[in-house]
């Protein structure tokens, strides 16, 4: 009978520990979704393109827009369908929002940059031929895309 409790206790012991072990371990959010855009990229981006006027791109969870013309979205089909992947360079996180056959068929690569530009983070984007765009909230009169010389791997993701 005696035995008989402390194999319980031992078992019950084993298990609460058991279980302290599971909930206890930390879990990292891991990216899961091709359906849906980043949540630090969603919102209005505006880059200056001189004379006054703006390159307008609005990212909302299920769509991809610029200059009030829908680029990707979940209701398209082929190139133009979103479809966000999840790249690393150098550590750092970068999206492509479409699958694309052709490079002329691609939106671009996004990521959200540390550099702060009135105190905020900008949005940063690459396309082609080394130049990079750089996205503000706030339409602000100063054009800070640039473009790189040599190997523009490293500048993805900064």
């Amino acid at each position: 009978m005696k035995l008989k409790k402390t194999l319980v206790r031992l078992v019950s012991i084993l298990i609460l520990v058991a279980t302290g072990l599971v909930f206890s371990s930390k879990v990292e959010a891991k990216y899961v979704g091709h359906n849906a855009t980043p949540t630090e990229l969603r919102g209005t981006w505006y880059e200056y393109k001189g004379h006054n006027k703006w390159n307008h791109i609005k990212i909302t969870k299920h769509a991809f827009i610029q200059n009030g013309q829908v680029l990707c979205s979940l209701n398209k089909k082929g190139y133009k369908k979103l479809h966000v992947t999840r790249y690393k360079q150098n550590g750092r996180p970068y999206y492509v929002l479409n699958k694309f056959n052709y490079h002329y068929q691609e939106v671009g690569s996004f990521w959200l940059s540390k550099r702060k530009i009135y105190g905020k983070r900008v949005m940063k984007s690459y396309y082609n031929m080394g130049y990079f765009s750089v996205y503000t909230r706030n339409k602000i009169k100063h054009d800070y895309s640039y473009q790189t010389k040599g190997n523009y791997k490293k500048q993805l993701g900064k």
